[in-house]
């Protein structure tokens, strides 16, 4: 029970931080807390400014949930957000709830647990979060106030969280039984391919947290502020990823052997796009179909994306061969690479390969060379994108490090007797920033843009188009070829 001035009735509440939207933090901060020194460079003191400042009472540490409304516990939390390049809303980083505590949490139920008593009503303000650049410090007292949620679950979100905890609780249970040191540090990579909405961060012997993903904040914020998205109606009796692995089976089992074509007439998809050409999008559009029974794209199927699910394909040769490398979207945010203070385990540029499932619509080739529509569906796979993490780290610092050397340089592209290469469209000479490439490692670098004069991203002088971290087919062929088809 909260003490003090820590109770509010939902009318106060709604009071207090409707009066805040739209306002900066130094705006809203009426006890000064970020007249201390440095303090508001510290994402802490956002926290502060609304303990003090908007709900009045100091800030409190305790496991305890924050304030009471109504009679009811809830937690306080404050997350950032950013602008996506294609509009709307995404969490900046997942949202840390409680400790993963071995010894507590083996004799817990969901419904009495440490992480259930923070997360099951929560308070959440959400503010904008803009990177100045680099070399300038971040302000936090710039930033504004968007909104706020009182934020209760869904049956359906609430189940998928409980199936998450308790596979890590079970986990854990194993793990004390057993040696703790030597099972423990799996808790990341063996537990963490089977959540739906959490993941545990850091890695033991550091004492690992209980996060939301940030896929799942960020429909939790686009809910809320109602940027414009439509979703499809959630696949409601799918509460646990070994669920929506048994579902993709089931279609797997009725429709594997068929062409995109024959899967796409029932539905009356169209096989070429409006300029004539083949419609790229079919499989997308046809896996959409079989999943939910409704139009539309995977980024709008509730469950792919609270639980940042990647959805690709891969189109297999009738030898089984590689046939492209694969693109990892969203594209590489700069700001935040550019800037020294954020942690790699907390940026966006980890995150797919932290919190990330992929599943993997297979496909494979008729005859060399075939249109997609008469590629064959052969089923479902998942890869763990987790597979990569230490790849990834290793590119995340070569990036860095060409970044603060002053190292990044634009180089021309060459063909293989070292002439220059030109772009078609333009016939401007090619060139591109001299990022780690395809034979550098398993992850590589690559920019797409329409043509040599759509180069939107700057880095030290360097004009490039936008970048984004890509897979190589090879390796990608390689682990489906090992992976069971669900």
């Amino acid at each position: 029970m909260a003490k003090g001035n820590h109770s509010f009735t939902e009318q106060d509440i709604r009071k207090r931080f409707g009066a805040i939207v739209g306002h900066t933090v130094a705006e809203v901060d009426a006890a000064g807390v970020l007249t201390a020194s440095a303090a508001s460079r510290n994402k802490g003191r956002i926290g502060a400014v609304i303990e003090q400042s908007v709900l009045g009472y100091p800030a409190d540490s305790d496991r305890r949930p924050d304030i009471v409304i109504d009679g009811q516990p809830w937690e306080v939390k404050a997350t950032g957000l950013k602008e996506s390049a294609r509009g709307g809303w995404r969490a900046k980083e997942p949202m840390s709830i409680t400790a993963v505590a071995p010894e507590g949490i083996v004799t817990e139920s969901f419904s009495t647990s440490a992480f259930w008593h923070k997360a099951a009503r929560l308070l959440v303000v959400y503010y904008l979060y803009v990177r100045p650049g680099r070399g300038v410090t971040v302000e936090y007292a710039g930033f504004e106030f968007k909104g706020y949620d009182l934020h209760t679950w869904h049956e359906v979100d609430r189940c998928r969280l409980e199936a998450d905890w308790t596979t890590v609780r079970e986990f854990v249970r194993t793990a004390l039984a057993g040696d703790v040191d030597t099972e423990m540090p799996n808790l990341s990579t063996l537990i963490n391919p089977q959540l739906l909405y959490l993941d545990t961060s850091p890695k033991w012997p550091n004492r690992p947290r209980f996060r939301l993903k940030a896929s799942l904040v960020t429909q939790m914020a686009r809910e809320r502020l109602d940027d414009g998205m439509r979703m499809i109606p959630d696949q409601g009796g799918l509460s646990s990823m070994g669920a929506l692995k048994a579902y993709l089976h089931g279609i797997s089992n009725t429709y594997a052997g068929q062409t995109l074509e024959d899967l796409a007439m029932p539905f009356g998809l169209p096989l070429k796009a409006k300029s004539g050409r083949e419609n790229k999008s079919l499989a997308e559009q046809v896996v959409v179909r079989l999943f939910t029974g409704h139009a539309g794209k995977i980024s709008q199927v509730p469950l792919f994306a609270k639980a940042g699910i990647v959805f690709k394909t891969m189109t297999l040769t009738p030898a089984g061969g590689r046939t492209e490398d694969m693109k990892l979207n969203p594209s590489i945010d700069f700001d935040e690479l550019c800037d020294p203070s954020v942690e790699f385990e907390d940026s966006a540029f980890a995150a797919p390969f932290i919190d990330s499932t992929m599943v993997v619509a297979v496909l494979e080739e008729r005859y060399r060379d075939c249109p997609l529509r008469q590629c064959l569906f052969m089923g479902f796979k998942t890869l763990w994108l987790g597979t990569y993490l230490d790849a990834a780290r290793v590119l995340w610092d070569g990036m860095r490090g060409l970044i603060f050397s002053d190292g990044l340089a634009d180089a021309p592209v060459l063909k293989r007797d070292g002439t220059p290469r030109v772009t078609p469209k333009t016939g401007i000479p090619m060139t591109a920033p001299n990022w780690p490439k395809s034979r550098d490692g398993v992850l590589f670098v690559r920019g797409t843009g329409t043509d040599a004069n759509d180069k939107p991203v700057e880095v030290n002088g360097v004009r490039m188009y936008r970048q984004n971290v890509w897979v190589k087919g090879k390796e990608l062929v390689e682990q489906l070829s090992v992976a069971r088809f669900l």
